[in-house]
């Protein structure tokens, strides 16, 4: 199967927007097919039963998920709100099994640090209930209020 515009002409020109979704064995993402999808669409959304199961929904992973062209749809602050952001989660990420057996010490890393401090806050600005919308200007403020600590 090949998606691609048809115009009623019978010519295969302009724009197309797709959803495909594909379901992995044992959420492993590096699979053949998972592996394929990911080389040809221009961006995926990953979701993590983990996720769900500590009970944040969309259960999301947004270090896993990627646009190719989201930096073309954002003005360059937006773009370092998300980058900051990104940053800050991959940076609890990869401290997060010392940071819960209590391993990791205050002060060894002052990135690692403000990551714990944001986290909460980061953790529920992802959450959203199935009937919460809010406009994407209010999301980045909140967000960048968030990276600045006013919100923690």
């Amino acid at each position: 199967m090949r998606a691609r515009p048809i115009r009623s002409d019978g010519t295969t020109a302009g724009p197309i927007t797709g959803l495909f979704t594909v379901l992995v064995d044992g959420d492993d993402h590096n699979e053949p097919i998972a592996d394929a999808v990911r080389g040809i669409l221009d961006g995926h959304i990953v979701m993590e039963r983990a996720i769900a199961e500590r009970g944040r929904f969309p259960a999301i992973n947004v270090l896993k998920s990627i646009s190719r062209t989201m930096p073309g749809c954002h003005e360059p602050q937006e773009r370092e709100i998300v980058k900051l952001a990104r940053q800050s989660l991959s940076a609890y990420a990869n401290m997060e099994e010392l940071i819960r057996i209590g391993a990791y010490r205050a002060g060894a890393d002052p990135e690692v640090d403000r990551a714990i401090q944001l986290n909460p806050a980061l953790e529920s600005f992802l959450s959203q209930d199935k009937d919460e919308a809010t406009s994407l200007p209010d999301s980045f403020e909140s967000l960048g209020r968030i990276l600045r600590g006013e919100a923690a």
